[in-house]
């Protein structure tokens, strides 16, 4: 095991203690996909020594979203990718793109994707006995997501560690949220996980790649080199993120 390794899997002991994501006897299902941060979470949900703390049951679910284009070769690389952890899956092929990009639809095609997708995890999971959602949501999300809904939805606003959906029969957990994009995308490519590439034509157009660009300008900036470190050190001590603290032992 890498350094790298054992660091990533030092901050998602650190999350699951903090704020008691994941206990004895949970079904987990962690959603897929394809990127760099879900798969990393996969690799770190699935370690012997994370299952050795409180043994939890867990089940990759990949939602396909219906792009045709290498559609059979991004099911087969997942499919090996988890059959080598040894993990239970499901991939739920879909039509959300043909829904997504219609000429008479009357949302934005990210707001429906989005919107499908979930509907589709909430499905599965509730089909699975799963009482637990991991996304693979880093620290950067986190950060960005508070950026999104201040300069555009006018509310100080950020995604929660810990969050209960369906009065409270199930709850989304983010066991990256200590977690940088950057490492991540190392640790991805250390370990040379099959990251799929990305087809949506949205892609690089969305708020949140306008956020990303707008930190990343600022942290190109000596004075502002920790800019990404600082927010989410003011968000974590602020009373909104905290809500989650209910959970901290």
């Amino acid at each position: 095991m890498t350094q790298l390794h054992k660091k990533l899997r030092k901050k998602v002991v650190k999350a699951l203690y903090d704020y008691r994501m994941i206990e004895k006897g949970d079904r987990v299902l962690v959603g897929i996909s394809g990127g760099a941060d879900s798969l990393s979470l996969l690799n770190l949900l699935s370690d012997a020594f994370i299952q050795s703390i409180n043994p939890f049951s867990l089940i990759a679910v990949h939602i396909d979203l219906g792009f045709q284009e290498k559609r059979p070769k991004k099911a087969s690389l997942l499919e090996s990718y988890f059959r080598q952890l040894g993990v239970e899956y499901r991939i739920v092929h879909t039509e959300i793109y043909k829904r997504a990009f219609d000429p008479d639809a009357v949302k934005n095609p990210c707001f429906i994707c989005s919107m499908y997708r979930r509907r589709k995890i909430y499905e599965t999971a509730h089909r699975e006995g799963c009482n637990k959602i991991a996304y693979g949501h880093h620290r950067d999300d986190i950060i960005e997501t508070l950026l999104i809904n201040i300069f555009y939805g006018r509310k100080i606003e950020a995604m929660n560690p810990v969050q209960e959906v369906f009065k409270g029969k199930m709850q989304i957990i983010r066991p990256l949220v200590y977690i940088e994009e950057t490492l991540l995308k190392q640790f991805a490519g250390e370990l040379e996980l099959p990251v799929l590439p990305k087809l949506c034509p949205e892609d690089g157009s969305s708020r949140r790649q306008k956020i990303k660009g707008i930190i990343d300008h600022l942290q190109s900036e000596e004075r502002y080199a920790n800019i990404r470190k600082n927010i989410f050190r003011s968000l974590y001590h602020s009373n909104g993120f905290i809500k989650s603290i209910q959970y901290k032992k």
